[in-house]
């Protein structure tokens, strides 16, 4: 399985320092995250295609761009197009949120026709979108991004196992199987967490940790439990926890990452 790594941590370095970056990391490629304060903006999406070429200059892909786009607008409309430009494939949209005081229905229904709207957008430029599994949202879980998709087929969904802890958890092969097999997955995040003490007397606060330390995902099972299923599309590294040295805390955590992709756990030959 290709290793991306989203390049959240890096912030707003230049096109070819970011593609340097990534290539000593060891990463197959990038998630290539269009948000401000990063070497991509929303207001520089233009920066997609000329990012794209310096990756490519490194042997590496732009395998998926994350956005925060929920419908179609003008500002969609330019950073979908820049993605198909560059011949990104997949792009991952931003997240339907929950509202607790509004009726889960018609937070629903509107975020339905929201997507809906960015589906046909990016279907007019060949790019494919992709929903993540996120806390927070309308679809922190496979059961209900399949309500929130009801029935779309023209849109994959990004399980996140690490954002799913937040919440809780789920069997990853749950996940897999509610939402109609693997051909239904574009890309699997990969991160961990840990849950400690709150400050409150009895709280809990569940925390973003190094991959390589460990933490309450199972990623020894899952990894070469995807294999054995035969997933052949990208995992995304994330790197969410405060770190000094960007690319150190990629590096080790890529490292870790493929030490579980060719270790003893995993049996079955990668496809």
């Amino acid at each position: 399985m290709r290793v991306l790594v989203l390049t959240k941590p890096f912030g707003d370095l230049s096109p070819s320092e970011l593609a340097d970056q990534l290539a000593e990391a060891g990463a197959d490629g990038a998630d290539l995250l269009v948000r401000d304060g990063q070497t991509v903006t929303p207001s520089t999406s233009w920066r997609i295609a000329e990012t794209s070429r310096a990756l490519h200059g490194n042997g590496l892909e732009t395998g998926l761009v994350s956005t925060d786009l929920t419908s179609a607008d003008s500002e969609s409309e330019r950073v979908v197009g820049h993605c198909a430009e560059a011949g990104v494939p997949l792009m991952r949209v931003g997240f339907y949120r929950y509202d607790a005081g509004a009726d889960y229905a018609a937070c629903l229904d509107r975020a339905r026709r929201d997507l809906a709207s960015l589906a046909e957008l990016a279907a007019r430029h060949g790019v494919r979108l992709v929903l993540a599994l996120h806390h927070g949202t309308l679809h922190p879980s496979a059961a209900h991004a399949s309500r929130l998709l009801d029935g779309r087929d023209d849109v994959l969904v990004h399980p996140d196992p690490g954002n799913q802890a937040k919440e809780g958890s789920e069997d990853w092969r749950l996940t897999v199987d509610v939402l109609g097999g693997l051909d239904r997955v574009g890309c699997v995040g990969v991160k961990n967490a840990v849950w400690e003490p709150g400050a409150a007397r009895g709280s809990w606060t569940c925390r973003w940790q190094p991959l390589a330390d460990g933490g309450v995902v199972p990623w020894a099972t899952i990894l070469p439990g995807l294999e054995e299923l035969g997933y052949t599309g990208p995992l995304s590294l994330h790197v969410h926890y405060p770190a000094d040295d960007p690319l150190a805390a990629v590096r080790r955590d890529l490292g870790f990452l493929r030490g579980m992709q060719s270790g003893p756990t995993a049996t079955s030959p990668a496809h």
